[in-house]
């Protein structure tokens, strides 16, 4: 044969291979998108128990573009397991083992505790023996039969190849470095400016205060993205551990000052707060002439207690916002623009957190909290636990679960009941913890019978299922109250409604001013004795320092900047700062004095330093008790 037609061959046969291995690469591409679609369709199955027609409507029906975005992410995600492994079929089987396991998991999460899969839970893949001793025998053989059967698909897609293109090693760490990138990205989904964010905004509708149904809603991948943890704050310019030391000095001498006026160095009372689901006061609103009062007895007690009305940083919910200050003493304010619920944004991944919790269980109370309805909303058990709470009631381990006429919800007396069986029972002081769920919306068909249209003065029977849930609400307190002015141990209740409720509507909305709307009643009751104070306007960061008042106790270096705050700004959310001078609203941070904005910077640096710097002021016992 002559060299030209040797040469010619050779061509032939390297074109030839060249197509092959082109073909071979094409199809290996077409074997991961097939995994990535597989391992992305059971993980929408396991995430809505087992219901295959809703996968099917939510891919091709409901969601599509969300689905779609998602299943880029899981495409970039093999990638980066084929640049790591190098070998097309040990990635798809890697793939998906971690995406049978993963909807193994979210199956059994949401079947146990009707919650999906967290990034905070695969911490838990240390603990497999664990879990895996968690599953009854039957939805364990069952998940096992589907992981089983997604390893074969798996192996089965390549089976008509026998060979595997290698990837070069150039071409592994390009592909490496790029996913990697594309990842890192993607983790920070919940920094402000995220494209991948943006993508998923067009159509997505989250849903902060229950991630069940944020998954639903958005998918397990864009749900999970949701909950990675974000950066609460911004560094301020000034923070150092210097300075945080130099503040603990400042704060501490304020502490010493106050301490020396007080004899307790702890509350010696049980503490109880009461969060009212939606309680406020109509007779506040412009436009709606009410002709008889829902809620007497708070109004009257309020008038020989310590009591004004709390700004509230929601309107018609945002209930664990408000929930979040009055725990922790930290605002909502200083955060960035994008941190709108601290509960499932970063609170949840973190060990442990100080707040009242925390601080009264180290003195050696009993803590516990109380939800009469189901765990999902916003994380509690997570955070609950991360607060120091020793226990969690919730309406499948309450003893009283009564409910009123049609009310869905566990009403406030049942929960109240709670809280005395709880105080019976203690041997310790208690702090206890309640969220009420009675007056919680839908207001629509709540009571079979509600106040008439002649009596009220409003024709809407919708807002005449929510007085009669104010009625209610009030009734039961007066009951609680009564009970606890029997009761031989000294007991301190902090009580606020959380929010108002949007059903009055657009129209009356727009009678009322902005700070109206989120004005609610709130008051401190002591059993033992009768003290008067007007709190005008407060916020909830304020409750506890207030506590230790009207107790007597001494106070830590973090509650003698809160009282210091509270004198200059005795209220403040985003765009509403009551300025303490004069008494009146203003929008901004600029608007109040110097020494006010000077104290707000303190301030700032505590909360970096507590929810997102090194937790300093917790090392230098800027939130202890010193002798």
């Amino acid at each position: 044969m002559k060299i030209s037609e040797k040469f010619k061959m050779m061509k032939e046969n390297q074109e030839l291979q060249c197509k092959s291995r082109g073909r071979l690469l094409l199809l290996h591409c077409f074997s991961l998108l097939a995994t990535v679609f597989v391992v992305h369709l059971f993980l929408q199955w396991t995430q809505n128990d087992l219901d295959a027609g809703m996968v099917v409507n939510f891919v091709f029906a409901w969601h599509t573009e969300k689905f779609l975005i998602s299943t880029g992410v899981l495409v970039t995600l093999g990638l980066w397991i084929w640049a790591l492994v190098g070998n097309i079929r040990l990635a798809n089987a890697l793939l998906l083992l971690a995406g049978g396991i993963l909807g193994m998991a979210t199956y059994e999460k949401m079947l146990q505790r009707n919650e999906p899969v967290y990034p905070s839970d695969l911490k838990m893949l240390t603990e497999a023996t664990f879990l895996l001793e968690m599953l009854n025998g039957p939805t364990l053989a069952v998940l096992i039969f589907a992981l089983m059967a997604l390893l074969a698909f798996g192996f089965f897609s390549l089976r008509r190849s026998q060979t595997t293109v290698k990837l070069g090693w150039k071409s592994r760490v390009l592909m490496f470095v790029a996913t990697s990138l594309a990842l890192g990205y993607a983790g920070q989904f919940q920094q402000e400016g995220n494209l991948l964010k943006k993508a998923y905004d067009r159509t997505a509708y989250w849903i902060p205060y229950s991630q069940q149904m944020n998954y639903y809603n958005t998918g397990f991948v864009a749900g999970f993205l949701y909950n990675l943890s974000a950066a609460p704050m911004e560094m301020p310019a000034d923070y150092s551990q210097e300075k945080i030391d130099e503040l603990k000095v400042i704060y501490q001498q304020f502490a010493d000052e106050i301490n020396a006026e007080r004899t307790a160095v702890l509350p010696e009372t049980n503490v109880i707060y009461i969060m009212n689901e939606s309680f406020a006061d109509p007779l506040e609103l412009e436009g709606l002439d009410l002709r008889s009062d829902p809620i007497p007895f708070t109004r009257a007690l309020m008038d020989k207690s310590y009591s004004g009305e709390l700004l509230s940083q929601g309107y018609g919910g945002g209930t664990a916002n408000i929930e979040f200050e009055a725990l922790t003493g930290f605002s909502m304010e200083p955060f960035a623009a994008n941190i709108t619920t601290p509960y499932t944004q970063f609170l949840s991944s973190q060990a442990d957190f100080p707040s009242v919790v925390s601080r009264l269980e180290e003195a050696g109370f009993r803590t516990t909290a109380i939800h009469p309805y189901n765990t999902t909303m916003y994380k509690r058990l997570e955070n609950y636990e991360t607060l120091g709470f020793d226990s969690f009631l919730y309406e499948d381990t309450m003893t009283h679960t009564d409910k009123l006429d049609t009310n869905p919800y566990i009403s406030d007396a049942a929960a109240y009941a709670e809280i005395t069986a709880i105080l019976k029972a203690s041997e310790e002081k208690d702090f206890i913890h309640l969220v009420t769920m009675q007056n919680h919306t839908p207001y629509q068909d709540k009571y079979t019978v509600t106040p008439s249209a002649a009596e009220t003065g409003v024709a809407s029977q919708t807002i005449r299922n929510y007085l009669q849930d104010l009625k209610y609400s009030d009734q039961a307190l007066a009951a609680l109250l009564a009970a606890l002015q029997e009761w031989d141990e000294p007991t301190v209740v902090v009580f606020w409604g959380d929010h108002w409720p949007s059903v009055f509507g657009e129209d009356l909305y727009a009678l009322n001013t902005i700070q109206n709307m989120h004005e609610t009643p709130m008051f401190i009751y002591s059993n033992t004795e009768e003290v008067q104070k007007d709190l005008g306007v407060t916020s909830p960061i304020y409750f506890f320092p207030e506590v230790l008042e009207l107790s007597g106790s001494r106070v830590t270096a973090f509650e003698a900047l809160l009282m210091a705050l509270q004198e200059q700004v005795p209220a403040f959310e985003k765009t509403l700062y009551v300025d303490g001078d004069t008494g009146e609203y203003v929008s901004s941070r600029e608007g109040l004095s110097e020494q006010a904005r000077s104290l707000l910077a303190d301030y700032d640096l505590i909360q970096y330093d507590t929810t997102t710097g090194n937790r300093y002021a917790e090392s230098n016992g800027f939130f202890r008790i010193i002798d």
